[in-house]
């Protein structure tokens, strides 16, 4: 079966502006295109919240940290309709726990109207049972569990670890035509048979088999008796998924060994940072690919212009998982500036319920939500390879079926 590839054109996002929200809602204007009286200017805010591990074994600061800088920007223009947006982002330390208690905190006591911007390691599998009782949306910005994409109430804008290492495993078979693939599962809990359903789908739809699977590797662990078993295995591609730090320490336990040339190693996006770049370089592991779930941002397409600029100037650093932030700040800002009427939690969900999709420039596919149980609205992924000259785009937008 041929890798399925395809190209999306993606149109702006189209919403009204700040200062025609204000005059639709019957305010005056400012010079400065503030409201100027009027019962928008003294309304209650716009509650959104965040639960996301901005602490822990894999902290995700940056990706609250993108959607809040939209909300800045959008705040600074007017608000919606002259309200203003008020983002309240908790920390659930990874911790299943503080997960549900900061979700329960978030829709009960201050009345959210929606998520945004969330990415956590264990966030969906506390509240997703909680959010779809309370009918509210979650618009993750970095989806990591299964149950983040299993949801009727949660939509993530990423691919997320499964559909991204099945973007890696498609690339490495299809289109590096690689023979003797080897997907290295380091274990996080309850992600391996996930793993392992996955790569027998690909086996299934490509005709490949697996040379050699290793499922030994808890993450945090020295890698090198995985890689030692890969070498031993004739391996010619091997697919690890490993967080930014875990990422860079295999590739230096590749090199230990004098392994880098023996195969082709790939990884998850979480690596696709300036940073990981820097230690790549520094310690002489370059050639490692990786997926990026959207544009990608060492790129120079004109998309990415307003990203670069909104992240500049709230001093976020510019990485795959802050563009997750961005654009699920952004889908939740234009899905409220359509809301014709008062906008609260049933008229918001009621909104991405109507939703039939929105075409984001960063986006490789079209994001939808609508009526369905489950969503994973984003399966494009671009693969990048770290060189000499920066991190390469190396693929058109590669979609896993």
């Amino acid at each position: 079966m041929s890798l399925h590839r395809t190209r999306t054109r993606s149109l702006a996002l189209v919403s009204l502006t700040a200062v025609a929200g204000l005059l639709l809602a019957g305010c005056t204007v400012a010079s400065d295109g503030s409201a100027a009286g009027g019962d928008a200017a003294n309304a209650e805010p716009i509650r959104v919240g965040a639960v996301s591990s901005l602490t822990g074994p894999a902290p995700f600061p940056e990706v609250p940290g993108a959607a809040q800088a939209v909300f800045d920007r959008v705040n600074a223009e007017g608000g919606i309709g002259g309200r203003m947006i008020e983002y309240l982002s908790e920390d659930d330390g990874a911790d299943p726990a503080q997960a549900a208690q900061a979700g329960r905190r978030l829709v009960d006591e201050n009345e959210v109207v929606a998520f945004a911007g969330s990415a956590s390691l264990v966030e969906c599998s506390a509240n997703a049972a909680f959010y779809a009782q309370r009918e509210v949306v979650s618009i993750m910005g970095t989806g990591v569990e299964p149950s983040c994409f299993e949801s009727a109430n949660i939509a993530p804008v990423n691919n997320g670890t499964i559909q991204g290492y099945a973007s890696l495993l498609y690339f490495a078979s299809e289109e590096l035509g690689r023979e003797r693939v080897c997907p290295v599962i380091m274990n996080s809990a309850g992600l391996t048979d996930p793993y392992l359903a996955l790569i027998e789908r690909w086996e299934k739809d490509t005709g490949s088999t697996a040379a050699h699977i290793d499922t030994s590797v808890v993450l945090g662990d020295d890698p090198t008796p995985a890689i030692l078993a890969v070498r031993d295995a004739g391996c010619d591609a091997v697919i690890f998924n490993a967080h930014e730090a875990a990422a860079v320490a295999f590739m230096n336990a590749v090199k230990q060994q004098g392994l880098l040339e023996m195969a082709d190693w790939l990884t998850l996006a979480s690596a696709y940072t300036e940073t990981a770049l820097e230690t790549l370089t520094q310690q002489g592991t370059l050639g490692l690919y990786v997926n990026s779930e959207f544009i990608p941002f060492s790129g120079d397409d004109p998309a990415l212009d307003d990203l670069r600029a909104t992240l500049t100037a709230a001093d976020v650093p510019l990485t795959s998982l802050s563009i997750g932030g961005f654009v699920s700040a952004e889908i939740l800002v234009d899905v409220l500036r359509s809301i014709d009427g008062e906008i609260t939690r049933e008229s918001v969900t009621a909104a991405f319920r109507s939703l039939d999709e929105i075409a984001h420039p960063l986006l490789g596919m079209p994001f939808t939500f609508g009526e369905a149980t489950a969503h994973q609205p984003n399966r494009a992924s671009v693969m990048v390879q770290a060189t000499d000259a920066g991190w390469e785009t190396v693929s058109d937008w590669v979609i896993a079926p």
